[in-house]
């Protein structure tokens, strides 16, 4: 039975498209199953073709990108009414993503560095004519409305999407793992107590030694191994960009706990080796985080 599909994007940089489209020879695999009644980023659809669909006529929507505009509200409602299974399609659609790291301020400080601070500006002004309304801040979409799977990842790699297409279709269980990419990792580790931080272009990584013992920034030990640990097997610390193993509330404040364990720093000498804690820390959740919700909580009180 062909399965009638819907690909959605908001706020995003289109990556899990891509992540699709690299699927290339595989994905003649699963087409011929495919109904594709919404997919803008591939063919001229319109969002009046969505909407003019009849409710949970979409066997399955995946919906990638997070919620800055009010369109992308409107849209991904209209994904929930007319999908039956909606999929939440990379780490943006499930945690926010990295323009969630813009709920460290308020809109009116956004929309100020963006449209009236930059030298390069002329005549500045917030624009208001073709442009949709932006919210307030940015949240999981899970927040917004009911998912029925979450696929993490920045993106999801070709073969995760791969195969959970092919579970949906065949109506195959489809789980996250519970292991890390450290369980993944294949890199030699040693007792761990971190005595300096250096950044990527500082030093020479070995490729045989855990990164993290090495005292470069890996978030392995805490991020869901469902990436295979492709930047570590590439001499590359991990970002953290799948988000946290399922279980793990809070993927920023899971990393500062583990990390109080091991490094031996002062505080000064932390915080200079992190200016920058919550991009560190919360690379692509934390829209996701309680840090977040109490900063919005604050400037409601404002």
């Amino acid at each position: 039975m062909t399965k009638r599909v819907a690909f959605a994007q908001l706020s995003s940089c289109w990556g899990c498209d891509q992540s699709l489209v690299d699927l290339h020879f595989s994905l003649l695999e699963v087409l011929p199953q495919l109904e594709i009644l919404y997919w803008p980023a591939v063919v001229d659809f319109k969002l009046k073709d969505l909407e003019g669909l009849p409710d949970k006529s979409v066997h399955v929507g995946f919906v990638e990108g997070s919620c800055r505009t009010e369109n992308d509200l409107h849209l991904l409602k209209v994904m929930r009414e007319k999908s039956k299974l909606l999929v939440a399609w990379g780490s943006c659609s499930c945690f926010g993503g990295v323009q969630g790291l813009g709920n460290q301020w308020t809109l009116s400080q956004l929309t100020d560095t963006k449209f009236f601070k930059p030298e390069t500006v002329v005549n500045p002004r917030l624009p208001t004519e073709n442009v949709p309304a932006f919210l307030d801040k940015v949240a999981p979409n899970p927040q917004h409305v009911p998912f029925d799977i979450i696929l993490p990842g920045c993106p999801p790699s070709s073969k995760n999407t791969f195969d959970a297409v092919t579970a949906l279709l065949t109506g195959a269980p489809f789980d996250l793992p519970q292991k890390t990419v450290c369980d993944q990792c294949t890199r030699t580790r040693e007792e761990k107590r971190i005595k300096k931080f250096r950044r990527t272009h500082e030093g020479k990584i070995d490729p045989k030694k855990c990164i993290l013992d090495q005292g470069y920034l890996c978030l392995g030990f805490a991020t869901i191994g469902f990436c295979g640990a492709q930047c570590p097997a590439a001499n590359a610390p991990c970002k953290g960009c799948f988000g946290p193993p399922p279980g793990v509330k809070d993927h920023g404040a899971k990393i500062i706990s583990a990390l109080g364990g091991i490094v031996e720093m002062e505080p000064e000498e932390l915080r200079a080796a992190f200016p920058d804690p919550i991009g560190s820390f919360y690379f692509v959740d934390y829209a996701a985080s309680y840090l977040s919700r109490i900063t919005s909580k604050e400037d409601s009180k404002k």
